[in-house]
């Protein structure tokens, strides 16, 4: 990536306040930032903490929550300028770190200030701040720990110029806050609504005319700002419809199906008897006695009998030139071993839902034709009936069953015949009895249909 010819400039700071321009434009850091619990009336929360706190300026956030920063008192001229951290988050794609250079303190101390975004859109409360070099690279590890959440697979990138060795994507600032991507509500707004010199001159002119004069001119100003308010009322009122419609989605997407990412009935049982026809029932001397399938593996058993003469080196060699695997050995036992064979199933995608109740009558029905004692147990649900904003919120429309067998008829005997939808393996094992080379197996999964 060309790295930037044209760096932000930093103008004087009072207190933890800076002021970097780009593109010939002042943006804003070391704001403090607020949740605001107020759904209906959020800017009279805003002006309220503004008020309490003796802020001066305000730039609001609105994603799954609105989040307000404020700026104090101070004699920069911030009014009109735009919050770095806001553009920032508005601008940048997904969850993800955004790492900005400050230059250097009067103690000739390098200084950064970071914009962490949420998976949601919403700004992390490190935000904005001011850090050294020294303590940003632990912010950083820190910070992306908290944006993953439980979702430890989640990519969060860290933006930035490419000589900060932090950054995992380069990028141009200049680029990204051109004036054509700025947007009017990145800007930092007064807290008050007091007239402004320029309407006190024209209230002074106003009066110099006459009484009627002012009345006539209050009258269209109060209808301004009735328009203003009742504008302000319809937004917010839109984004709280917004915000309830994104919490029950979200609480939909908490219900997503989890038998269509798991591989069928039949091909799970194909696939554990391909492995079984694969691997010998004697290796190098070495007897295999079960074989535990996986929708993601095969787990080979192997046994040295007493008196044998069979060695772990021929069988290590053998399995590597079978299987290109590493056996793993239990060195306190020596006379067991196991491989495993790593396989990818693909997914059987959803199945319609049907009463959970007629599916798991034909699964019982199926064992008992056989003979062979099943084992059902329901999995409890724990339905959640409102959020904490009151909302009601979706319940959960299918109920699955955990099942188990032991028996020597073989899995593909006993899912023949049918279409078991509804139904997906989750382990078979297979024990081979060394002595007469019978088989048995120990099958598990789960039955999922309506409430």
């Amino acid at each position: 990536m060309k790295k930037n010819e044209v760096k932000p400039t930093s103008q004087q700071d009072e207190g933890k306040i800076r002021v970097l321009v780009f593109n010939k434009r002042r943006f804003v850091i070391g704001l403090t930032w607020h949740n605001i619990r107020a759904q209906r009336s959020p800017m009279k929360d805003i002006r309220r903490i503004g008020k309490e706190k003796g802020l001066d300026l305000v730039a609001v956030r609105h994603s799954d929550s609105i989040q307000a920063g404020f700026a104090p008192k101070t004699r920069l001229k911030l009014r009109g300028a735009f919050s770095l951290t806001v553009a920032l988050a508005s601008l940048l794609e997904g969850c993800c770190i955004a790492v900005v250079a400050l230059g250097e303190d009067a103690e000739g101390i390098a200084q950064y200030t970071l914009v962490g975004k949420t998976e949601r859109g919403g700004i992390h409360p490190w935000s904005d701040s001011i850090y050294t070099a020294e303590e940003m690279g632990q912010k950083i590890i820190d910070l992306r720990d908290e944006l993953r959440g439980s979702k430890g697979n989640l990519d969060v990138p860290v933006y930035g110029d490419a000589s900060i060795h932090w950054v995992t994507e380069p990028l141009d600032f200049e680029a990204v806050l051109e004036p054509k991507n700025l947007n009017k509500s990145f800007r930092l707004t007064p807290l008050t609504w007091g007239l402004t010199r320029g309407q006190l001159m024209t209230v002074g002119a106003g009066i110099t005319i006459g009484f009627i004069g002012l009345m006539i001119y209050l009258h269209f100003e109060g209808e301004r700002e009735a328009a203003v308010r009742a504008a302000l009322q319809r937004q917010m009122a839109r984004q709280e419809e917004i915000n309830k419609q994104a919490r029950y989605k979200a609480a939909l997407d908490s219900f997503k199906h989890p038998w269509t990412e798991q591989p069928s009935v039949e091909t799970f049982i194909d696939s554990c008897q391909k492995a079984l026809n694969k691997v010998p029932i004697s290796i190098e001397g070495w007897m295999t006695t079960a074989l535990v399938c996986t929708d993601t593996s095969v787990n080979v058993q192997s046994i040295r009998r007493t008196n044998s003469a069979a060695t772990t080196e021929k069988y290590v060699a053998a399995v590597q030139r079978l299987f290109s695997v590493i056996p793993l050995f239990n060195f306190q036992d020596s006379s067991q071993t196991s491989f495993s064979l790593v396989q990818t199933l693909p997914p059987e995608g959803d199945d319609p839902l049907i009463p959970a109740g007629e599916r798991l009558m034909h699964l019982i029905s199926r064992f008992q034709a056989l003979n062979i004692d099943l084992s059902v147990s329901a999995v409890p649900i724990k339905d959640k009936l409102k959020n904490s904003e009151g909302e009601d919120l979706p319940l959960q429309q299918w109920q699955e069953y955990q099942f188990s067998a032991e028996t020597d008829v073989p899995p593909r005997d006993i899912f023949k015949g049918a279409a078991f939808m509804g139904i997906r393996l989750s382990q078979i094992t297979v024990a081979a009895n060394t002595s007469d080379g019978s088989l048995r197996y120990k099958i598990s999964g789960s039955l999922y249909g309506k409430r």
